[in-house]
């Protein structure tokens, strides 16, 4: 999937009625903060669907951009959960808990190196990110990517950090200096996809939608 074929996000308005009960926050104060998450989850996913619209590039704008609106879909959506009446949770089951899991762990390995802590990301060992790997500078294109070696270039996804990945098609590249490697004196170079972060986001949604559905065959006599 390239740049130009990232699909629109679905929105929150086909979203079932069961996530606006009252009753299920257990306060007022926490109904509106749920109302408040809700808004900032289709905000965010509205914003994302319009880069698409315009045309989405691999510049460094839109990729911090779409990360960060990621960010806020993934907070919002474990916020909102978090302010429910815990035991009706409980009883919550998504089929895609495990693919979830990998996500998020993939999208805050991402989130650090890219934006929170391009100097110092070490706590990502699955990912490569050790502390080893600082990430110095972001582009869209890499023009003289044929005079490169194989063993410069990685891919960055779901499944982890892959070396000699020259050959890879990638959206966007991480221009990194290795302190393993070279005495940091040459630059390597980790390709990323637009698809894989919004899949997070498409996860988090997924989830959100059949959460609802959930919610909406509760009974306040059961659990109040």
């Amino acid at each position: 999937m390239t740049v130009n074929t990232i699909p629109q996000l679905k929105n929150l308005n086909e979203i079932s009625d069961g996530i606006h009960k009252r009753w299920i926050w257990g306060s007022t104060e926490n109904y509106h903060k749920s109302c408040d998450y809700l808004q900032k989850i289709n905000y965010s996913i509205q914003d994302l669907n319009a880069a698409i619209n315009d045309g989405l590039t691999p510049s460094m704008k839109d990729i911090i951009f779409v990360i960060a609106l990621v960010d806020w879909i993934k907070e919002a959506c474990e916020c909102l959960e978090k302010t429910l009446i815990p035991e009706l949770v409980q009883g919550f089951t998504y089929q895609n808990e495990d693919q979830l899991g990998s996500a998020k762990k993939y999208f805050t390995a991402v989130r650090s190196f890219v934006v929170a802590h391009p100097l110092s990301t070490n706590r990502h060992r699955a990912y490569g990110l050790d502390g080893s790997r600082i990430c110095v500078d972001i582009r869209g294109n890499f023009s003289l990517r044929c005079l490169s070696q194989n063993s410069d270039w990685y891919h960055l996804g779901m499944d982890g950090m892959q070396a000699n990945a020259k050959e890879l098609p990638f959206d966007f590249v991480l221009y990194i200096y290795d302190r393993n490697h070279h005495d940091m004196q040459f630059f390597q170079y980790v390709g990323c996809d637009f698809a894989d972060i919004f899949q997070v986001a498409e996860l988090y949604i997924d989830r959100l939608y059949l959460l609802s559905k959930y919610l909406g065959k509760q009974k306040k006599r059961d659990w109040i």
